[in-house]
């Protein structure tokens, strides 16, 4: 049984992590949230909103991702978040349609 205050989640947090690591949030979809200049997402899981799952840009500095990542992590215990890095994701815009493809890596 899940408990009902970890079935929550918390966009707040969230955007505290993200702060931390010098950005902000530009966008929210449903599990997913998008840092400002798409350099990095913040996944929740799917059952424990507790836990983040850090996904970079493929174009991100290898040395500016490790940076943001051990912000997040130190910043985790403030904010009751886990954060696990999780790979990488990829975006661009779909042919023919006005949507953007999002693709993951692990």
């Amino acid at each position: 049984m899940i408990n009902s205050k970890t079935n929550l989640r918390s966009l707040g947090k969230a955007r505290e992590m993200a702060q931390a690591s010098g950005f902000d949030i530009s966008y929210a979809y449903d599990d997913l949230v998008f840092s400002e200049h798409n350099v990095f997402i913040i996944k929740f899981h799917e059952r424990d909103y507790s836990k983040l799952y850090l996904y970079f840009n493929i174009d991100c500095d290898p040395k500016v991702a490790l940076s943001i990542e051990q912000k997040m992590i130190k910043y985790g215990p403030v904010s009751e978040m886990g954060v696990v890095r999780k790979g990488f994701f990829s975006i661009k815009q779909a042919e023919d349609k006005e949507e953007l493809e999002l693709s993951f890596m692990e």
